[in-house]
């Protein structure tokens, strides 16, 4: 941190009184015509330092935000990861040999998600198509569940209807300050050389749309490297970001190492546990999935205690007997694994 001292206006009053002084034997009492002109240059110095706090903080990456941050991280190569949009594949219905113009708007039936198609599209003889599409507006929220896209907002000839059988995907939010920082830290501190563990992290999680990854060297043998990554929303990463990584790592890697970019599989998790009070099974579930993704490719064991801790921050519970997971007091997670609540019992405790 830097030393420097921010200066307020009582005490630059203050020096400014005793200025006047030397060079002036008027009065510079409250009211004065001398003390007026003092206070309001007072007040615009301690702004001046205030800036000048504020460009000590924006030359260390610790202290920086914004586009300082970025600037500082791009002396050292690293790059603030930019919004990405989602995309998505629609399903059309119509008249057969209708034509759907590139750049064709359909949405959501509230309209605050908007995709344009990437291309011509033409329905066919059984009245159907299908045509890529991209978000409008970039970001995680272009996201949306399958059968969301279902509104066409300007009307195209002889098209009935749209649907997205699948989720979107693919879209992300701009890197926040906080996983940039992250970035920079282990890129500066860590020795990136020749290939080794963090130059496969480094490389991974330079690209865009990646938001945490693990490396498994020697993984099957020697010159076998395994790259394990996830999305920046901390979901499973689409088939589109894993060959998006495997190539740029392709790209610069050393020669004769074998790599093999990966996402991580859900592993099932059933939960049992004895309540006194009321519990909200439904809660627990997204609690304990919501601390599984914050610690993705982190955690590889989930225990009772854990569940515990979680139910008992529900206010109805008093008391929280056997807990637990899959029939076992923890459940373990492989390095490519997520660990994911899909059932919730609960029982009263006895």
């Amino acid at each position: 941190m830097s030393s420097f001292t921010a200066q307020y206006k009582d005490d630059i009053q203050a020096r400014m009184v005793g200025e006047l002084a030397k060079v002036d034997d008027k009065t510079a009492i409250e009211g004065s015509f001398s003390r007026d002109i003092i206070n309001a240059n007072s007040i615009e110095f301690q702004n001046a330092y205030a800036e000048m706090d504020l460009i000590s903080q924006a030359m260390f990456a610790d202290t920086a935000w914004g586009e300082y941050l970025t600037a500082r991280a791009a002396e050292y190569g690293i790059d603030r990861k930019r919004a990405q949009a989602a995309q998505v594949t629609l399903a059309l219905t119509g008249k057969a040999g209708a034509l759907v113009p590139k750049a064709s708007l359909f949405d959501t039936a509230d309209g605050s998600v908007q995709f344009r198609t990437d291309l011509t599209a033409t329905i066919g003889e059984d009245g159907k198509t299908t045509v890529s599409a991209t978000a409008q507006a970039k970001g995680a929220a272009g996201n949306v569940a399958a059968g969301k896209v279902n509104h066409i907002p300007a009307s195209i000839p002889s098209v009935h209807a749209v649907t997205n059988e699948a989720a979107a995907h693919d879209g992300y939010d701009e890197e926040t300050d906080a996983a940039l920082l992250k970035r920079y830290q282990i890129a500066v501190r860590t020795p990136a050389t020749s290939g080794n563990v963090y130059h496969y992290y480094n490389w991974a999680m330079s690209v865009e749309g990646v938001g945490n990854c693990k490396v498994l060297p020697l993984w099957n043998g020697p010159g076998t490297v395994k790259v394990i990554i996830i999305d920046s929303n901390l979901g499973a990463a689409s088939d589109t970001l894993i060959k998006k990584v495997a190539d740029y790592i392709e790209s610069v890697r050393p020669i004769g190492a074998t790599v093999s970019v990966v996402t991580t599989t859900p592993k099932p998790v059933k939960i049992e546990a004895e309540v006194e009070g009321t519990a909200d099974a439904e809660k627990l579930k997204a609690d304990v999935n919501a601390y599984a993704v914050a610690h993705s490719l982190e955690m590889a064991t989930l225990s009772a205690a854990r569940v515990i801790d979680l139910l008992m921050n529900q206010p109805s519970v008093s008391d929280v007997g056997v807990v637990t997971l899959n029939g076992a007091a923890r459940v373990k997670a492989q390095a490519d694994e997520m660990l994911t609540v899909e059932e919730v019992v609960l029982h009263g405790l006895a």
